[in-house]
């Protein structure tokens, strides 16, 4: 319970923590069901729009059945 009230003081002193946390939501969804839909994977689809995981399914799909990660290169 004490969780639960530390994260109800944190989220009421800096409400921006919300939108922060639904803008990588709807970022992640929308790339998954992007490329679910293009490449005609109705599974994949489904499973991304119904489930919100804060992207971890939608970057799973990413990295898994797409070439999204295949070029990415993190030393620029």
């Amino acid at each position: 319970m004490e969780f639960a009230e530390q994260l109800t003081q944190l989220l009421e002193s800096k409400p921006w923590i919300i939108a922060v946390l639904t803008f990588w939501e709807a970022l992640w969804t929308l790339l998954a069901l992007w490329f679910a839909g293009r490449n005609d994977q109705k599974g994949w689809f489904v499973i991304c729009g119904i489930f919100q995981v804060f992207g971890l399914l939608e970057i799973f799909y990413l990295a898994t059945q797409t070439r999204f990660f295949k070029n990415f290169n993190i030393n620029g």
